[in-house]
């Protein structure tokens, strides 16, 4: 869930005959370093927001893109898939290096991840797709807002994807969580959409082998 800026009083007490003239002044002061207060939690401590979100990249009408999850994991065909453009993903790949780094981009993998964690092995499933077939997860915008070509989510899709909470920003993109910058554009679609025309399903590392 998302942090917001503590709740202000929902209404004033009444003032009181006999009570001290500066108890309304020290109400106002409280107010004052409330709201103070609220603007430093957003700046330092709230997770990024729609109103500040940097831009997404636009997407030509066709486009590959990968779903990344640990190896074997299945899903419904109308299960909701978080996916990144295979570009951006080679690109990126070729710039960090290591699967891990790579997991950590996504958002699939912690800061500091354990041993386990570590060895688990990790598939790539990529899908020729539409851009009109995809979505952005964006909060806080008018629900299917086009944003670079591409409609925001709706409803549950809205929401951090199955496995993508470390790295969820609301923004249309990840996080990366091994160094706390912006990671890659992520899209939603769902698999019997995505596999329209087929997919390739390979090991991580195959994929990484190759970018």
């Amino acid at each position: 869930m998302r942090l917001g800026a503590p709740p202000a009083p929902s209404r004033r007490t009444p003032r009181r005959r006999g009570t001290w003239e500066g108890g309304a002044a020290l109400g106002a002061l409280a107010l004052a370093w409330g709201a103070l207060g609220a603007l430093a939690w957003g700046a330092l401590g709230a997770p990024a927001r729609a109103s500040t979100c940097e831009e997404v990249a636009a997407v030509p009408d066709a486009l590959q893109v990968a779903w990344v999850a640990p190896l074997g994991r299945r899903v419904g065909a109308d299960a909701s898939l978080e996916v990144v453009r295979v570009s951006d993903l080679r690109a990126r790949a070729r710039e960090v290096g290591g699967a891990d780094r790579v997991l950590q981009v996504l958002g699939l993998l912690g800061r500091k991840p354990t041993e386990g964690q570590r060895e688990r092995a990790w598939q790539v499933v990529v899908f020729d797709v539409r851009a009109e077939w995809l979505c952005r997860p964006v909060e806080e915008v008018e629900e299917g807002a086009l944003l670079g070509g591409v409609p925001t989510c709706t409803g549950d899709e809205v929401g951090p994807a199955r496995g993508h909470r470390k790295g969820w920003t609301g923004c249309g993109y990840s996080l990366d969580t091994g160094a706390s910058t912006r990671g890659l554009d992520v899209f939603r679609v769902d698999w019997e959409t995505a596999s329209t025309n087929g997919f390739c399903l390979m090991p991580l590392q195959r994929f990484l082998d190759g970018a």
